[in-house]
């Protein structure tokens, strides 16, 4: 089997860009972070409804228990 060596090259084709040359990599960073928030804030507040509206019905639901026995 023949090694095939002409199609090596020594210089890059591409020119290298350093890291410092990226204009911003965390450009979109406070978007993802902003929506994180709000997304996090409408589920915590939608579960903690939900768990306000179950004990607000055991108590009512109690309270009716008591009066129909007494």
């Amino acid at each position: 089997m023949r090694d095939d060596l002409d199609n090596i090259r020594a210089e890059r084709e591409t020119p290298y860009r350093t890291v410092a040359s990226h204009p911003n990599q965390h450009a979109g960073l406070w978007k993802q972070i902003a929506i994180g928030i709000v997304v996090g804030h409408l589920s915590l507040g939608l579960i903690g409804a939900v768990v306000w509206m179950v004990a607000a019905q055991l108590l009512i639901g109690k309270r009716s228990i008591n009066r129909t026995y007494f």
